[in-house]
């Protein structure tokens, strides 16, 4: 079986975190300031800290997975649709069977672009799962058709998943812990959420399937 490869649309990872450490590979995508591009290098850093705790999540399950890291964040964690949905389509380009997107982008402007991107890359064979806030209903990429939507439940263990619908999953929305700082002081929410409900989906399809004799 080839290696899973996972894409995180994020603010970015630290591959040398003690969560995370493994094959790590990614770029980072942004708007150049001199003439306003959209442009991409290398530097797949995370400033804030929020995309490596999401992969350190879904490192714990796959420890033998390729993380390919999509930074589509600026160092004060805020981006542009058009940015989200160029990571879309770069995790696809980079032939990621799932995309993690640990965000949520309200109906808009850049809608559209976030929507297509997501068909786009669905289409291509990803299995697209999204953050999903229950008052945040329209949100995106969530509530787009074909996207496994996440919300986080704080009765549910860690790896412990609830089905709510077609394509709608809860999960605990936890990160891993950190043995020097306290868990209500750690990040926590539907992003956590998500990556839970992304290991729980790859799980499921990697699963070796029993035939009968």
């Amino acid at each position: 079986m080839s290696p899973l490869s996972i894409g995180i649309v994020d603010t970015g990872v630290n591959p040398w975190h003690s969560h995370v450490r493994g094959a790590v590979a990614g770029c980072r995508i942004f708007v150049a300031p001199a003439d306003g591009a959209i442009v991409e290098d290398g530097d797949f850093s995370d400033p804030a800290g929020h995309g490596t705790a999401v992969a350190g999540v879904i490192r714990q399950a796959f420890p033998d997975a390729l993380l390919y890291a999509v930074r589509v964040f600026d160092g004060a964690a805020a981006t542009y649709p058009s940015l989200v949905a160029r990571g879309i389509l770069r995790a696809a380009a980079a032939q990621c069977a799932f995309v993690n997107l640990s965000l949520a982008v309200p109906p808009g402007p850049g809608a559209d672009t976030i929507a297509a991107a997501c068909a786009e890359a669905i289409a291509a064979g990803c299995v697209i799962v999204a953050s999903a806030r229950p008052d945040r209903p329209g949100w995106l990429p969530a509530s787009l058709p074909g996207v496994h939507a996440v919300t986080a439940d704080a009765t549910l263990a860690d790896d412990e998943v609830r089905t709510l619908g077609a394509r709608r999953l809860a999960a605990a929305g936890r990160p891993r812990d950190l043995a020097a700082l306290p868990r209500t002081t750690n990040f926590a929410g539907h992003s956590f959420a998500c990556a839970r409900g992304l290991v729980h989906l790859a799980r499921q399809r990697r699963a070796p399937i029993i035939r009968s004799s």
